[in-house]
Formats: structure tokens, C-alpha cells, sequence
């Protein structure tokens, strides 16, 4: 994070009855560009991205409009860092060439992933232009450039897909290196993963990773607006292996991301989420655990994997992931175990995903409708001071 970055932030966060440091700007709620190759790159690079993978993040139960939640990010980011966002609808005109569009994005200040409608485990619900493989593919590519990013919602849950992507290649890598010990790392992970169910209380949803349901599958009830955001409760789960619940507790005592730790300091954090499906507790773990083994591998045997073409990439990919933030039912039962969680990178570089909607508040307006809440305002939003403790975390 800049100096001035982490000042203003701290300013926001920390002292309360100040006026804004910016002064009364107005309203900017991004600049729309169907292709960020033709933008200069001194600009991406003074800019913060926010790629939408549809067009609105949901219809509003009042008036069923759908919401452009991607205008109130580049609101808050203008209001709090003074920072201009660039909006890239890549289900639009989808992205042609997905690692020259992540290389352009990582000059950014900072990558914002947005949600959207469709369903991540019925890949038809997807725009033609900009397909889940590419969606997922594209954040493959931020995963194992080591790309600090925020995903929200849609872009949660296509980023467990894309762990669990990157998982079966790595493993396909690792067995056709022909190197012994690569080879009984790949190995291993097949053979736990091919056996791993995700279960629900309706029932088993994926007998193993291969199944489409695996990452990402349907909610126990659908999720509502102005819902209460609780601290993630690691219990046992007697069908997942003892060794990936010991490999998920060592990444989850080590790290310190901010959503977990924030929910120390806002005593009654209500946040907007509308969706009928969830990130799987268990692919999180499993995901968690696989990273690990595929780290220490490529770390003991490294000269090994730096002189392997098909290895050479694996070296820069996450070291662990944590299940941040659950949502409760009225009766206290999980609703979404899932509903945050932090990537990690071995050179402290993090990435935050959510499955709800920090920059919406209840009335899930949307800035171009008219909102525009003040300095004052968004300092006293649950979400807004949530969402600007994960700017601050990633920046």
C-alpha cells in the first residue's frame, strides 16, 4: 500500500469525528472501458480495475432493477482513497487474451472482481463473451502471479472453482514430471480428493472433487439482505481426513486476515447478501491442504521445479487459503460457512474473497441511482468500514 493509501484509510477507520481529508469531492462512479489494452498504461496504473463478469449483481426485490453494485465500489474507493476506477463489463465483450489482460491488471492499484447472476456450477448461465472457463481462467492467472485482489459474491465462488481448477492441473503437472517425488505429491492429492464428499443437510452433494458441485453447490436456504456476520467456527468434520483439518489449522493460526479480525472491532457487523449458493467448507479445506503439499514439495525439491517448464509456474502459487466469516439462521444454525475467505502467498502478498456485498447497504442502491452517502455516513456503514478494512489489507 502507497503511504498516502494507507494514511487516508487510517484516517477513515481511526478518527471519527474529522471532517473528510479530501474535502467535499463530487460524486465519480468510474469510468466504463470495453478494452483495457487501449488505456494507458500510466493510467491503469493509478487506477483501481473492477471487472464485472455480468451485467448487475442481482435484481432488487422492490422493483426487480438489477444492481450495478461495481459503481458503488468506485464511489467509496473515490470518496476514501481519491483513487479512479476503471470498469471492465467483460460480459460484454469478453477478454480476448486472458494473460495480457492479467499483466495489465496487476499495474493497478488494486483488482476488484464483482458478482453477477449466473450460477458457477451451470456454466450456460454464463455470457457467451466472457464464459465461467475464462472467468475462472483469469483468476488462475492472478493466483499464480501472485495478484492481491478482492472478489465479491459470483466472483467468490468462481474463485473456489478456480482453486480447485488450478489443483487438478497442478497434480496433472506433477505426475507427467516423471520426477519421483512430484509424482507421489500428485499422487496423494488425487487420492484424497477423488474420495472426498461434500455434504449438506439435505444431503451429499459431490462424492469427489471431480463432480460440479464440488467447490460450489446450493445453499441449505437462500441468504437475504441485512444479514449478521459471525466469525468462522472450525469444527471437526468426521468425513474429511485428519490431515487436511491439521494443514487448514496451521495456515489459519499463522495468517491474520482482516475480515476475521475486524469482526473484533464492529460489534454487530450486518452485511447484504442475496444468493441460493455457497463455497463447500469442505473444497476450502481440501484446497487449503493441497496447496500446502504442492508448496513444501516444489520448496524441497525447487531447483528441480525451476528447471521443469510445466513446474516453473507452480512455484509462485498460493500457499494456504481460510474460511474468514460465516451467516447464521435466525435460530443459529450455518447458513454460509463460506462467506469469506483469505488467500495466502508465500511473500505475504493476501487476497479476500466474499460472498456478500460490503459495498451495499440495505436499500441496494446503487451510485448512478443517486447513492452518494457522505464522509460521515459510510464511516458509521458496517459494510463500507468492512470493505475499507480489506482495502486496506490487499492495497
Amino acid at each position: 500500500m502507497s503511504k498516502s493509501s494507507q494514511v487516508l484509510i487510517n484516517a477513515f477507520l481511526t478518527e471519527r469525528n474529522t471532517p473528510n481529508p479530501l474535502g467535499n469531492r463530487s460524486p465519480a462512479w468510474g469510468r466504463h472501458v470495453d478494452d483495457l489494452s487501449l488505456v494507458d498504461p500510466r493510467e491503469i496504473a493509478e487506477s483501481v480495475v473492477v471487472i464485472e463478469p455480468w451485467e448487475h449483481v442481482g435484481e432488487r426485490p422492490s422493483d426487480q432493477v438489477g444492481v450495478i453494485a461495481s459503481e458503488n465500489v468506485a464511489y467509496v474507493v473515490d470518496q476514501i482513497l481519491g483513487l479512479p476506477t476503471l470498469i471492465v463489463p467483460a460480459w460484454k465483450h469478453g477478454i480476448s487474451d486472458l494473460k495480457r489482460f492479467a499483466a495489465l491488471t496487476s499495474l493497478a492499484k488494486l483488482i476488484v472482481l464483482e458478482g453477477g447472476e449466473p450460477d458457477v456450477h451451470v456454466k450456460e448461465t454464463f455470457s457467451p463473451a466472457f464464459p465461467r472457463s475464462d472467468a475462472t481462467q483469469l483468476i488462475v492467472e492472478f493466483l499464480l502471479q501472485q495478484e492481491p485482489f478482492i472478489g465479491i459474491c459470483l466472483s467468490h465462488q468462481l474463485t473456489a472453482q478456480a482453486h480447485v481448477e488450478l489443483i487438478h492441473e497442478s497434480v496433472r503437472r506433477l505426475e507427467q514430471s516423471q520426477q519421483s517425488a512430484f509424482v507421489a505429491v500428485s499422487r496423494r492429492i488425487a487420492e484424497i480428493a477423488n474420495h472426498l464428499k461434500v455434504e449438506k443437510s439435505y444431503g451429499t452433494v459431490a462424492e469427489s472433487w471431480n463432480d460440479e458441485s464440488f467447490a460450489v453447490a446450493k445453499n441449505e436456504e437462500i441468504s437475504h439482505s441485512n444479514t449478521k456476520l459471525y466469525p468462522y467456527q472450525d469444527i471437526e468434520l468426521p468425513h474429511i481426513p485428519n490431515e487436511i483439518t491439521e494443514a487448514y489449522r496451521v495456515v489459519a493460526k499463522r495468517f491474520d486476515a482482516i475480515i476475521d479480525v475486524a469482526l473484533q472491532y464492529e460489534n454487530d457487523l450486518h452485511i447484504q447478501a442475496f444468493h441460493g449458493n455457497e463455497v463447500s467448507e469442505e473444497s476450502m479445506r481440501f484446497v487449503c491442504w493441497a496447496y500446502q503439499q504442492i508448496n513444501h514439495v516444489i520448496t524441497a525439491y525447487s531447483l528441480e521445479a525451476a528447471s521443469t517448464l510445466d513446474l516453473q509456474s507452480l512455484m509462485t502459487a498460493p500457499i494456504g487459503v481460510e474460511i474468514l466469516a460465516s451467516t447464521h439462521t435466525q435460530s443459529g444454525d450455518p447458513l454460509c460457512e463460506v462467506a469469506a475467505t483469505g488467500i495466502y502467498w508465500d511473500n505475504g502478498k493476501k487476497a479476500l474473497t466474499t460472498q456478500f456485498h460490503p459495498e451495499l447497504d440495505e436499500s441496494l442502491i446503487t451510485a448512478s441511482e443517486g447513492w452518494t452517502p457522505s464522509w460521515e455516513q459510510m464511516k458509521s456503514s458496517d459494510g463500507i468500514r468492512l470493505l475499507a478494512r480489506m482495502l486496506q489489507s490487499v492495497l
